[in-house]
């Protein structure tokens, strides 16, 4: 999971880098022999930071419900309440600490002017221009004020924060996990079929009207109820059937997982709809051709009315799929080699360090960069073009790497330790009281 999580964010990076160096064209959907091997399905989506910001919520709600759901399985209620108390009082310093510490630069850059100005010839976006003020202080007091809407639990969610767009994420994910630990709460004394079945009840409601956030994490969470129901089936939890007869009865009542043969057909299915669930979370946006794209007419045509009409439909397949992606990598073992590399795993380590910290460095050194090796390397031509933008990716993504590691070594984990500490601190006086 963290390994997916560091891949994910990967993407996100790749996919900022593609707005501020490349125009919207890139991200149309694939439909026809001119268009660019990136727009093809699955392979977009390295610059598709949409899917891979639902990937991310998907992780959050599976990390989330993971600990909790296994103590309420082995009946530690007072485990799993000490533990969800921890979590709820943490979640928002665990958020936002670190989000307002390693984007402390922003102010200072946007004060010498680091941000603004013109951005690249047909690019997608335009820089970030936040307000400068005629003194750093002013600066930091605008900062400071804007960080309230970002972490307000009654707004609206969606805030444009500018100093750094990319943290809209944040308000929806910290009222996401508050849905996630209200049910575990609510349900915990529940029977596991009678818990699931309200779960996909909140999940469909959420869905529906369209607060997908809510939807992602509820998805998470029943991800882990899969697993955990899997390994009860694996495990045998009857106390009269050891550990033979368990086998004995899990090939009985589950015939794939018996014989060389059944674990070559599994593997074949599973690699089938892994492949599947990245094609449709690869699906474009409906504005960028995805009704025209060469295997997702079909889709399109199937997506209700009531999406369209509230200019949601982009968010049904795709966060469909996510859920789906991360059920299926979390079942076949073989596929998480893949996120279990050493790369896969830094990436996961520094993963929210990373997001946080990239936009500060695209929109200041990113762009700066990208025009002066284009003075060098010239325009005009693609292979021209692509030198030079290649060689300042390649110059950025190393800062922006050592960065995020600084970021997650004194800034993340040390937020994570304070929260921890300061938890306990109360805890310990008020049992003293």
């Amino acid at each position: 999971i963290d390994g997916l999580r560091g891949v994910a964010a990967l993407f996100v990076v790749l996919h900022h880098m593609s707005l501020i160096w490349f125009s919207w064209n890139i991200h149309d959907g694939w439909s026809s022999w001119d268009d660019h091997i990136i727009q093809l399905p699955i392979i977009r989506l390295i610059i598709s930071g949409p899917a891979n910001v639902m990937l991310f919520f998907v992780i959050s709600g599976y990390a989330l419900s993971w600990k909790p759901l296994n103590l309420a399985q082995n009946n530690e209620y007072t485990k799993m309440y000490q533990a969800l108390a921890s979590s709820i009082f943490r979640r928002h310093s665990r958020l936002f600490i670190p989000a307002m510490i390693i984007c402390a630069p922003a102010p200072v850059i946007t004060y010498f002017g680091g941000y603004g100005g013109e951005g690249m010839l047909g690019a997608a976006i335009q820089p970030m221009n936040p307000p400068r003020f005629d003194n750093v202080w002013g600066q930091f007091r605008h900062y400071a004020a804007s960080v309230m809407p970002l972490s307000d639990l009654y707004g609206p969610g969606l805030v444009a924060w500018v100093y750094s767009d990319s943290l809209w994420t944040l308000p929806i994910e910290f009222k996401s996990s508050l849905v996630v630990f209200s049910l575990l709460l609510a349900l915990s004394k529940c029977t596991v079929r009678s818990r699931v079945v309200i779960t996909l009840c909140v999940a469909f409601y959420s869905f529906w009207y369209f607060h997908w956030g809510g939807f992602l994490f509820l998805g998470g969470m029943l991800t882990v109820e899969v697993n955990l129901w899997s390994q009860r089936l694996a495990t045998g939890k009857e106390p009269t059937i050891d550990e033979e007869e368990a086998n004995v009865a899990l090939k009985r009542k589950s015939p794939w997982l018996a014989g060389r043969e059944n674990l070559v057909v599994r593997r074949i299915c599973y690699t089938i709809m892994f492949l599947a669930g990245l094609s449709i979370l690869s699906m474009p946006e409906h504005n960028r051709r995805a009704s025209d794209n060469y295997g997702f007419q079909t889709l399109a045509e199937l997506i209700p009315a009531r999406f369209y009409n509230s200019g949601a439909a982009d968010y049904f397949w795709r966060p469909l799929a996510a859920i789906f992606l991360v059920l299926v990598i979390d079942r076949a073992q073989f596929l998480q080699a893949i996120f279990t590399t050493r790369l896969a795993q830094h990436l996961g380590r520094v993963s929210f360090a990373l997001y946080l910290v990239h936009m500060l460095i695209l929109h200041s050194l990113g762009l700066w960069l990208g025009k002066y090796l284009l003075q060098i390397t010239g325009s005009n031509s693609p292979w021209k073009y692509g030198t030079g933008i290649g060689s300042a990716a390649v110059i950025v993504g190393v800062v922006i790497m050592w960065a995020a590691d600084l970021g997650s070594r004194f800034v993340d984990a040390n937020a994570v330790r304070f929260t921890r500490w300061t938890y306990v601190k109360l805890c310990n006086k008020a049992i003293e009281r």
